[in-house]
């Protein structure tokens, strides 16, 4: 079975600066990141209605490492997405991601000192071993967004229309 180090489950904003502080904090550390979707940038990939933009200054959003730049510090989602995915291909942390790899099971040894952490990829089950298991999955749930209940709704004869679900 395959053993890192540190396995960080996530390919967002959060998953990413993780990975970065393991490779410069760390060095002699090895660790992987399983995604469960197919693209890197988590939320910003995610939500692509038309105005999103963080709610957070990109000063205190971004990363210390590598300071935001660009004009606009509420920034849009594109730039946030883009600054993403550029830090990632940057610090060569995009070669560490597997992909389409939703985790299913995490379980601690204490005997051993380890996790064993088992996800769904390409329809097989994979394992890996780690000593840190970090989850940088954010609070969405990407297959179903939240819809609140509200007095009425049954009566509401036109289209509901959740964000998270626009082309």
């Amino acid at each position: 079975m395959e053993h890192v180090d540190v396995l960080i489950v996530g390919a967002g904003l959060s998953g990413i600066g993780t990975a970065w502080h393991v490779k410069h904090r760390s060095p002699g550390r090895t660790y992987a990141i399983w995604e469960a979707r197919g693209a890197i940038g988590g939320t910003w990939d995610l939500f692509r209605y038309p105005g999103i933009r963080s709610d957070s200054d990109m000063h205190t959003l971004g990363y210390r490492f590598k300071p935001w730049t660009e004009a606009k510090a509420i920034a849009d989602g594109p730039s946030i997405l883009r600054y993403v995915r550029e830090t990632a291909h940057e610090e060569g942390i995009d070669q560490h991601i597997a992909f389409h790899t939703r985790v299913t099971h995490a379980a601690w040894d204490s005997s051993t000192a380890l996790w064993t952490v088992t996800a769904q990829r390409d329809g097989a089950d994979v394992s890996i071993t780690c000593n840190y298991l970090v989850m940088s999955t954010g609070y969405y749930s990407y297959d179903e967004g939240h819809l609140p209940e509200w007095g009425g709704e049954k009566d509401f004869a036109g289209k509901f229309v959740h964000p998270q679900f626009l082309p």
